[in-house]
């Protein structure tokens, strides 16, 4: 079950994680072929006991997707997991903006900051406020607990949650940059790196 005590677990178990996705129909050869990893740059992987750059594991009836690096393509392949089945996808780490998207085979549906609906909605904010209030979470918990409501939407995409038994899987892991189509910064989960990519939007 979802709840504040939950997402507090889920978060420290996540505080690396920089992309977030949930991919509602997703198999792991479909994740690794949308984002060009031959599967031979992967590796068997336990979470947060494997140094990897990308983290991948079947969740449900798809695959959650945590991505370490400031660099993440997750974007680009978005578009390609979508046509199985609806994604979502969140900027996790507290250093950059709360991003957070939703995509179906259609298309793009939203994507908005969590914690500035006003700021560059996708398409408009009317289409966001829309969407928010016809997702399992709700209005009301997207504006108190926007962490709560992103962890509701993806147990309701996947039908399923991340839970102790997850953790101590063995799941798969891509070690390399290079399997990645491009190379590892020096300093990938540094704050300048994240402020480079996201813009400072400190005050």
């Amino acid at each position: 079950m979802i709840d504040s005590t939950y997402r507090k677990w889920f978060r420290l178990q996540t505080q690396l994680v920089v992309d977030l996705t949930w991919c509602s129909a997703t198999k792991i050869d479909d994740v690794l072929a949308a984002y060009g990893i031959s599967p031979e740059s992967t590796q068997p992987a336990r979470f947060n006991a494997d140094d990897v750059d990308m983290f991948i594991g079947r969740l449900g009836n798809g695959t959650v997707i945590m991505d370490y690096r400031v660099d993440s393509v997750t974007e680009g392949a978005l578009p390609i997991l979508a046509q199985y089945g609806p994604c979502l996808s969140a900027v996790w780490i507290d250093e950059a903006p709360a991003l957070v998207s939703y995509r179906t085979e259609c298309g793009l549906v939203v994507k908005f900051d969590m914690l500035d609906w006003d700021w560059y909605p996708v398409p408009d904010l009317a289409s966001v406020e829309q969407w928010v209030a016809a997702s399992p979470a709700g209005r009301e918990t997207w504006e108190n607990s926007y962490g709560l409501a992103t962890l509701i939407t993806a147990e309701a995409l996947c039908q399923a949650v991340v839970d102790d038994e997850w953790i101590r899987s063995v799941h798969t892991g891509v070690a390399s940059p290079d399997a990645l189509g491009q190379e590892m910064p020096s300093a990938s989960r540094s704050l300048s790196s994240i402020i480079e990519k996201y813009g400072d939007r400190t005050p």
